[in-house]
């Protein structure tokens, strides 16, 4: 099992952080985040991920879900932007975009939630609670 850590961001228009992505030709998105490494908490882990893959530095505040996925264990925390201007990171996901294999971070509203193919599906009413109570 592979342990991931992953941000959820939201802007002041309170839309939240979505990586596009497309891949084996597949299009879904996905919220930001990757791998844990060695000696690293997953609360480091996550603000390493949010700089290396959309050029954001972040607060990590509290963990709000773990869950697994495909074969993953997955923590999902509240962060809040600190510097930086959103864009595709300089990290793994800047180096191995191409054509096939496609990263794209952008703001989506919450109200168009339901048209983005965001995976895991869980990940929807929990992003629509966490702004009910932001």
């Amino acid at each position: 099992m592979r342990a991931r850590a992953v941000g959820i961001l939201f802007n002041e228009q309170q839309d939240v952080l979505l990586m596009r992505r497309r891949k084996e030709g597949r299009v879904y998105a996905t919220l930001p985040g990757g791998g844990i490494e060695e000696g690293e908490t997953p609360a480091q882990a996550c603000a390493r991920e949010l700089l290396e893959e959309v050029n954001l530095e972040v607060d990590v505040l509290e963990e709000v879900l773990t869950l697994e996925n495909q074969g993953n264990q997955e923590h999902y925390f509240r962060v809040v932007w600190r510097s930086g201007e959103m864009r595709l990171g300089d990290g793994p996901e800047g180096v191995r975009h191409s054509e096939q294999n496609w990263y794209n971070p952008e703001w989506v509203s919450v109200d168009d939630l339901d048209g983005v193919n965001l995976v895991p599906a869980e990940l929807h009413p929990l992003i629509r609670t966490m702004l009910e109570n932001a």
